[in-house]
């Protein structure tokens, strides 16, 4: 495999970890963070929820938009794209 192919294949690999690592420890942060202040607030586990659903709400709408221009720059330019004149 020549070493450009390589190169991008780890750069995948790389960016899927990444956002693998991101969907996992966002929301647990977030919650946490949470956890934390209901501790200090003396409330119910209502923030600890609402925030590990901020995180994951978050996380999702990152990658969302993620894709869609990652989508939209390499489609740049090809036939399909290209308005009638």
């Amino acid at each position: 495999m020549p070493w450009a192919e390589r190169q991008a294949m780890n750069r995948g690999f790389g960016e899927a970890l990444a956002q693998a690592f991101e969907f996992a420890a966002i929301p647990v942060l977030f919650a946490a963070f949470g956890w934390w202040l209901d501790d200090r607030l003396s409330t119910s586990p209502a923030l600890v929820v609402a925030l590990a659903t901020l995180g994951f709400v978050g996380v999702s709408l990152r990658t969302v938009y993620h894709y869609l221009a990652k989508a939209k720059k390499e489609e740049e330019g090809k036939p399909w794209t290209r308005r009638p004149r």
